[in-house]
């Protein structure tokens, strides 16, 4: 009996060992150079990239010249050049490209906003979504269903028997 809790306090030991730190800051040139090295580390703080980072979470500030992917989920502000990527998102997002693959709660701000599954504002010259609960306001605004109301030149809701319309259109 002593010998298996001895086996137990040393497997325990080693799995604390190898746990995955929580970090307040990050910076980033290229996602395999990403300072802390660790991808599976979740960042309670900053994170800022040159060209490209990638972290499983991130909660709080998002500064990228280029592309921030978060894998999993991402909670803050989040300003990129080029391409915000995440799974799920709740926060402001402001970039050339912002991409939620799931679901996200909040506002989108660029070029092209794309949502899966959203609640809240994009503004763009083009926003996309599968489902969407809120307000879109571009050129053109697509959503496979929609909750709220989109403003454009060209506003799309596939789940609707008139679902292209100018400039205003309404899906409840």
């Amino acid at each position: 009996m002593k010998k298996l809790l001895m086996a137990f306090a040393v497997l325990c030991s080693v799995s604390v060992l190898h746990a995955e730190p929580d970090y307040y800051a990050a910076f980033c040139a290229w996602a395999p150079g990403q300072i802390p090295m660790s991808s599976g580390s979740i960042i309670w703080g900053v994170r800022g990239t040159l060209f490209y980072g990638d972290y499983p979470r991130l909660n709080g500030v998002d500064l990228a010249i280029g592309v921030n992917r978060t894998r999993e989920s991402f909670n803050g502000l989040s300003v990129a050049g080029v391409l915000e990527l995440a799974n799920n998102a709740n926060g402001l997002q402001i970039g050339f490209a912002n991409v939620v693959e799931n679901e996200f709660a909040g506002m989108q701000v660029g070029a092209w906003n794309h949502v899966g599954h959203g609640y809240g504002t994009q503004w763009g010259i083009v926003n996309t979504a599968g489902y969407f609960a809120g307000f879109q306001l571009g050129l053109l605004n697509w959503a496979e269903d929609l909750d709220g109301v989109q403003l454009g030149l060209v506003n799309v809701i596939e789940d609707q028997t008139l679902c292209v319309l100018p400039f205003l259109n309404i899906g409840f």
